[in-house]
């Protein structure tokens, strides 16, 4: 098995189209994660040639997981490291963007970050102009290759894609990294425009927080520490009930609802690379078998896409 690429907007940078979320191994949002188990997925996901990871300086340990499993495989400088800052909302936090990026080149023992993420960017745009001169700064540093804006979530609603074409029309943005799934896909709307933009589109929540893993059973009762606690009970079984009627749809070759969600967010072309978490090798694994598998048929993408795509707010958490 082995990842296929394609190229990150107009950056000509060739990533994996399936990449390795790696909030889970940080420990803590997805519950406790076993150090072995984190460098175990690391380890799975690059021996199939994944080069595509995704992390954050709010992940707990896992820049500093990263950075130390990549070393001893001899691979710090040959995967493609995303990273994001929290510091963006306020003119006045500006200046912490700098630390942040030291403290996860420090972490993650590099000299440059990959793409670099304004995470929960601004939508004033006093105070974005202000952040992406500052990251403009560090990427003609060579601190930095490529400009990124992580769209908010958890939720996906008009103001979302307002957010994305305002980051998309500013010509200083490389990529935006965006909510796309079979139950939250109206934001495939602004697809063709970023590409016409030459922005590059990176999917996150294509599992939906691990809702359409299809391994929770409506009642099912999440972790004090699982940041899935959120979702107030009555929403959270309804989304679990319309997940096992998914259940029906999922045909050979493909075997798990997994497969066809992750099948699903890599439709689009204009879609660079999709993220997937993992707490595990058997995870990273399973997640990665759709390199292997057929396109999803045109007239499956087709009825998902009208099934859900005037539903989205039933899978939002309501923030």
């Amino acid at each position: 098995m082995n990842i296929k690429k394609r190229i990150l907007g107009r950056t000509g940078f060739e990533i994996s189209e399936i990449g390795l979320g790696a909030w889970a191994i940080g420990g803590g949002s997805y519950g406790d994660v076993a150090e072995k188990d984190a460098i175990e997925c690391i380890e799975a996901y690059v021996s199939a040639g994944g080069n595509f990871i995704d992390t954050a300086r709010g992940y707990g340990s896992s820049e500093e997981i990263l950075g130390k499993e990549l070393s001893n495989l001899g691979m710090t400088d040959k995967i493609f490291i995303a990273s994001k800052t929290p510091n963006t909302s306020k003119i006045e936090s500006i200046p912490k963007i700098r630390e942040d990026l030291e403290t996860s080149l420090r972490l993650l023992k590099r000299d440059y970050i990959d793409l670099y993420y304004l995470h929960q960017p601004p939508d004033d745009y006093n105070t974005m102009n202000f952040v992406l001169e500052e990251f403009s700064k560090l990427k003609d540093e060579g601190k930095i290759r490529a400009i990124g804006a992580s769209i908010k979530g958890p939720d996906v609603t008009q103001k979302t894609i307002d957010l994305c074409r305002q980051y998309i029309k500013t010509g200083m943005v490389d990529a935006i990294q965006v909510i796309y799934s079979i139950f939250r896909n109206v934001i495939g709307e602004v697809f063709e425009e970023a590409a016409a933009n030459g922005v590059g589109i990176v999917a996150r929540t294509t599992l939906e927080n691990g809702f359409l893993t299809g391994k929770y059973l409506p009642g099912h009762v999440f972790g004090s520490d699982d940041h899935r606690k959120r979702w107030p009970e009555e929403k959270l079984n309804s989304i679990l009930e319309e997940v096992t009627k998914l259940n029906g749809i999922v045909e050979s070759p493909y075997e798990t609802l997994s497969q066809t969600a992750i099948a699903f967010s890599l439709t689009p072309k204009e879609v660079s690379c999709v993220i997937v978490g993992a707490k595990n090798a058997t995870q990273v694994r399973s997640n990665i078998s759709v390199e292997d598998l057929p396109a999803l048929p045109h007239d499956v993408i087709i009825n998902l896409i009208d099934a859900y795509k005037k539903h989205t707010d039933l899978f939002n958490l309501g923030d």
